[in-house]
């Protein structure tokens, strides 16, 4: 898919998929790192482990025995090289800057998820807050295949053109707003001006590459798969022209969830 037709549904739709965008060789080298960091911890509970199990078999070990140094494994992916390539290459920072319409972004925050069957945690449905701009392009690659059972990015397709639409409890962090946030969106969307916005599940393989507008409301399901780990890498891009912190004394980094967007 060429850039103008990129930008072309990216605006339309709120969001584009892109097959294979990540090459097979960008997810083993990420997995490759996955791995070699992943043994640091173990190594000091035991140095056998690291040859009896897979990536998946070995973050849940960390998990039930060790949590915080699961933890700080968790915290210290974003600083992979794998990573970091691919966040800051022409390739991506091209397709954003076309989108935005600007010649200079801000790479923003990045991460692997990491969801699992024995975690509750999943994101109801939202709008991308709490970030440095109030315009933000992300980038959602799952690092494996996915499917209804193990969950994934679920989304309501054209939300971006309702532009900031506060709702009950939309000043709080995913986390703190718990999954009865997704009711409070639900009913939201049954009145009639916004009924006709369905919820769609997108299904992806490892390397696909889904780009969304960050007032698109969007949210993930729940890893059901037992014996498997879902392995998403995201990043965002902040505008410039649209970041408060360089614009006025007054505002921090980050902009809080509890201020009006609209008005920033």
């Amino acid at each position: 898919m060429n850039i103008k037709n990129i930008c072309k549904n990216f605006n339309k739709n709120g969001y584009v998929v892109i097959p294979n965008f990540l090459s097979k060789s960008q997810v083993r080298k990420i997995f490759f790192q996955l791995n070699q960091l992943i043994n640091v911890p173990l190594d000091s509970i035991d140095t056998s482990l690291k040859k009896k199990m897979n990536l998946d078999e070995k973050y849940l070990y960390l998990r039930k025995k060790n949590p915080k140094l699961k933890s700080r494994f968790y915290e210290t992916i974003t600083y992979l090289d794998s990573i970091n390539t691919i966040s800051n290459s022409k390739k991506i920072t091209n397709i954003v800057k076309n989108i935005m319409k600007e010649k200079t972004v801000f790479v923003g925050s990045s991460q692997v998820r990491v969801d699992h069957s024995s975690d509750p945690y999943y994101l109801p449905q939202h709008q991308e807050l709490g970030q440095m701009s109030t315009k933000l392009v992300l980038f959602y690659m799952p690092l494996v295949n996915l499917n209804k059972k193990t969950g994934g990015l679920y989304i309501r397709p054209k939300t971006h053109e309702l532009g900031y639409l506060p709702f009950k409890g939309h000043n709080k962090e995913g986390r703190e707003a718990g999954h009865g946030r997704q009711k409070i969106i639900d009913k939201l969307f049954k009145k009639p001006d916004l009924a006709k916005y369905k919820s769609q599940y997108i299904k992806l393989n490892a390397g696909d590459a889904v780009i969304f507008h960050n007032y698109l409301f969007h949210g993930t399901l729940p890893n059901l798969n037992k014996k498997k780990c879902r392995w998403v890498y995201l990043v965002r891009f902040n505008s410039i022209k649209k970041t408060p912190f360089i614009k006025d004394i007054n505002s921090p980094l980050a902009i809080p969830y509890t201020a009006d967007y609209s008005l920033l």
